[in-house]
């Protein structure tokens, strides 16, 4: 077994920070569109969902033109999405601009690289028709009529997704001999529109179930299969502090290396150096109503890690999961970073000397903070940032020992709860204010000197 106070400094030089992409005000934006095409488009193909119309000013000829381009892009992407779930090569392959071969060539590897993915699901919606303009020289190199839109692809995995997963593309198709074809993902990359890599985009899929988990990975099988039983090992773990709320299994992500994992998330790779895994999700999104999660790995991080610290992080990510229904916008991260820490640590008899080091030495050397961490002091660049979830680690810490753990789980819900409809989302501070005292009977100030007396009492 693992040395628990190596693995507690070894953990938090490799701190696991999750990145919560918080679809709210976008996903709005695409329902929108979508409620309003719905009422003024006359024809959509089935399994593929229309953006909006030709616009105000389209009529005559303009407007008959533009909804037969409309049907017959529909009818493209229909039979693209159809392709993919049925496995049908010659059918995608006759969606793609022959006179582009090495775009078809990466189609034709994408379609290969998802054959053990199990999908329940794969359809696009046209949300913005005419999203980026292409240059004089573009439209010439494609020598045709072309067309340029945001089509989002939605996707389901079996088993897991209980909500499609929405995958924005930025897309140029272009017309030959009277068929339209898909041409181009990149052509809006420069104007800030860029397509999303997927796990897919970097190589053949590897597919590996577990009892509450399915690992999608580049790699060898037995490689993956160490993840999903590392996260077998955590979703029960979730479940015995959560509760059975929720839906008990995990989609893992496992790229081929750190850089892959950087693409994955459209960042730099140099921002993920130390970061062992991230959690993605839609923050506040119902359960039964929400894509899934995805824990994307850092494998290059993760293999740093003993067994001990990597059940750590993954119950850490699990717990994420779990509580993405009841984490909102005004949730402080003290408190969703800090309960991930307290379920992620509790099986580990972790002490403040050994999983939180960086603070006890600032409280002993008599930098004692005055208040519970900002949510900014949380951001990756923050030179303090492992003592900002140290610190959120013993405050939940200090209340599931002082109130009891179930108090803990209902202060997290108490202060994610939705609001009642007509109801605005509240500030952070009167949200939390109000959850602490109805659950713990105590204020914002009084806890905060508790856990200030905890600090110290803990740093001895």
């Amino acid at each position: 077994m693992d040395d628990p106070n190596r693995a507690a400094r070894r953990i938090r030089s490799l701190l696991p920070v999750l990145v919560v992409v918080c679809a709210l005000a976008q996903l709005g934006a695409v329902l929108g569109v979508t409620r309003f095409v719905a009422d003024t488009v006359p024809h959509t193909p089935p399994g593929v969902h229309a953006g909006r119309s030709a616009g105000p000013g389209a009529s005559g000829d303009g407007e008959q033109h533009a909804n037969a381009r409309r049907i017959a892009i529909g009818a493209l992407l229909e039979r693209r999405a159809n392709a993919f779930l049925t496995r049908d090569r010659e059918a995608l392959s006759s969606t793609v601009d022959p006179q582009n071969p090495t775009f078809r060539q990466n189609q034709m590897g994408v379609f290969d690289n998802i054959a053990e993915v199990p999908f329940a699901a794969w359809e696009y919606e046209i949300v913005t028709p005419d999203a980026f303009d292409l240059s004089a020289a573009r439209k010439n190199a494609l020598g045709g009529p072309v067309f340029t839109a945001q089509v989002d692809l939605l996707y389901r995995i079996t088993g897991h997704d209980v909500a499609p997963v929405r995958v924005p593309q930025f897309l140029t198709f272009v017309l030959r001999g009277g068929t339209w074809y898909l041409t181009a993902d990149g052509d809006g990359a420069a104007t800030g529109m860029r397509t999303p890599a997927q796990v897919w985009d970097l190589g053949p899929v590897t597919v590996v179930q577990g009892a509450h988990s399915i690992v999608l990975g580049i790699g060898t099988r037995a490689a993956l299969r160490e993840f999903a039983d590392t996260t077998d090992k955590a979703v029960p773990q979730v479940s015995a502090v959560w509760g059975e709320s929720w839906p008990g299994r995990a989609v893992v992500v496992v790229p081929g290396t750190q850089a892959e994992m950087a693409r994955l998330l459209g960042a730099e790779p140099s921002k993920y150096a130390k970061i062992a895994a991230v959690t993605t999700g839609e923050r506040g999104a119902a359960a039964d109503a929400a894509a899934a999660d995805r824990v994307i790995v850092n494998p290059d991080a993760f293999r740093e890690l003993g067994d001990l610290e990597r059940r750590v992080v993954m119950t850490h990510e699990i717990t994420h999961v779990a509580s993405r229904a009841f984490t909102r916008a005004w949730t402080p991260t003290w408190l969703s970073e800090g309960f991930a820490d307290y379920v992620g640590y509790l099986e580990s008899a972790q002490t403040m000397r050994t999983a939180a080091p960086e603070l006890r030495r600032d409280v002993k050397a008599g930098k004692v903070p005055v208040q519970l961490p900002a949510d900014t002091t949380f951001e990756t660049t923050q030179e303090d940032l492992p003592q900002a979830y140290e610190m959120g680690w013993l405050a939940c810490k200090l209340i599931a020992e002082r109130w009891g753990r179930p108090k803990l789980v209902e202060l997290y819900r108490t202060v994610g709860a939705e609001r009642p409809p007509g109801v605005g989302a509240p500030d952070a501070a009167s949200a939390l204010s109000s959850a602490m005292v109805s659950v713990l009977g105590t204020g914002p100030d009084a806890f905060t000197k508790t856990w200030l007396d905890y600090l110290r009492t803990q740093a001895e």
